[in-house]
């Protein structure tokens, strides 16, 4: 099962009140229903991958349309990844029933895209549960999200319409979400792509255990990010040391050869003695050492002791 399924289906196994229940599925019909016209008939179509998501569908509405509504369940092809299709299909009354609930205005042939309560005025403060309810039914009707396993965060709704997705752009700007807008295909798709974002949206709908999942998952990954890291740096600053410590190796025993390791500072011989011991160590670890054998310096003093000591091996050098 998908991570944005298991979103979908946790939403909906949650206990909502009538208006949250309302708005629930006002979002749900609005952006999964289907119109089908049928000789003088006007039947209406809500479907879903998902037997546990109509059967939450099924629940919500038998509390607001009264007639009987017929419930199937279609074999898809071998080639397809869901393997079913389940359906809900209205037959009686459709249009009183679309327009009663506003989802779709018979007059003018088309959807209605803002919600009534929500242009009242202090709607947004006052009742932000039936919006967070109405931005969940959207989201299991049209939402996706990547699992956070991948490490492209990414959540979307895909609208039919640039009117639609900039409807719900605007309504979420009122909590501070900053949804991008892009066309798809025939879709206005709209999107968030930061890890906090999406969170933070997830836990707008009220999907609290995929929030959990979502969180934990992207803090092992970053945690496993970071150690690989400093693992890598630590590589690299090793793999420097032996270099250095190679290059300082030679030139201290260039210098012991041409008889005048006795020219270099007494600071600089006890270092260079520590170095041809250690040929590997970190200049914290020669410090270390310097430090048991009663000579107190620093890195950087370390450091300029083997410039005095790569100077002196380059004025030999020439001569």
């Amino acid at each position: 099962m998908s991570f944005a399924l298991k979103v979908k289906e946790e939403i909906l196994n949650h206990n909502f009140t009538e208006k949250q229940m309302r708005m629930i599925l006002l979002g749900f019909l609005k952006f999964n229903g289907e119109l089908i016209y049928n000789d003088n008939e006007v039947l209406f179509q809500l479907s879903s991958s998902s037997n546990k998501i109509i059967r939450g569908v099924f629940n919500l509405l038998k509390n607001f349309y009264q007639e009987d509504f017929q419930t199937t369940v279609i074999d898809l092809p071998v080639n397809v990844s869901n393997k079913k299709l389940y359906r809900i299909l209205i037959s009686k009354n459709v249009k009183n029933f679309l327009e009663s609930f506003e989802v779709y205005n018979f007059n003018d042939n088309k959807k209605v895209v803002k919600v009534k309560e929500f242009e009242i005025n202090n709607t947004f403060e006052k009742h932000q549960d039936l919006v967070r309810a109405y931005v969940s039914g959207l989201f299991i009707a049209i939402g996706s999200v990547n699992s956070p396993e991948t490490s492209n965060y990414h959540l979307e709704l895909q609208f039919k319409s640039e009117e639609e997705s900039s409807y719900f752009v605007g309504l979420m700007n009122q909590y501070n979400f900053d949804f991008k807008i892009v066309q798809r295909r025939n879709n206005s798709v709209a999107y968030i792509k930061k890890s906090m974002l999406v969170s933070d949206f997830l836990k707008f709908i009220d999907a609290s255990e995929s929030v959990m999942a979502f969180e934990n998952t992207r803090i092992d990954r970053d945690l496993k990010n970071n150690v690989n890291r400093y693992l890598n740096i630590e590589i690299h600053n090793q793999k420097n040391t032996i270099i250095a410590g190679s290059r300082q190796v030679k030139e201290i025993e260039f210098i012991k050869k041409q008889g005048l390791f006795g020219k270099l500072p007494i600071k600089a011989q006890k270092l260079a003695q520590a170095r041809l011991k250690n040929p590997d160590a970190s200049f914290s670890d020669l410090v270390q050492i310097l430090e048991e054998n009663n000579l107190k310096i620093s890195k950087s003093g370390v450091s300029n002791l083997f410039k005095i000591i790569s100077n002196i091996f380059n004025q030999i050098k020439k001569g």
